[in-house]
């Protein structure tokens, strides 16, 4: 059985969901925001015309949608750090 994704995420939400699908050895919601601001050439999501917008959920917190999201960490470049997990060879 598949766990049903949600269909977006915000900074916690998503290190928390990265980690739990394996994506990452570990990252948090700050070691994110981190990378969104020093590595807007792989960060999907922002401000720019050219980039997909942050969905404002209240008053601050900004979410991602969950599918490119998670694409950014299956085949984008390794972040700095722990960052993602080489995938096994198939």
């Amino acid at each position: 059985m598949s766990k049903q994704l949600p269909p977006f995420v915000t900074f916690a939400s998503g290190a928390a969901l990265l980690k739990e699908l394996d994506l990452v050895d570990d990252i948090t919601a700050d070691g994110l925001r981190y990378h969104a601001r020093q590595n807007p050439d792989w960060w999907r999501f922002g401000d720019r015309k050219d980039q997909l917008p942050y969905l404002m959920a209240g008053g601050r917190t900004r979410t991602m949608e969950t599918g490119p999201f998670l694409e950014m960490f299956r085949t984008g470049p390794r972040r700095g750090g722990k960052g993602n997990k080489p995938q096994p060879d198939k």
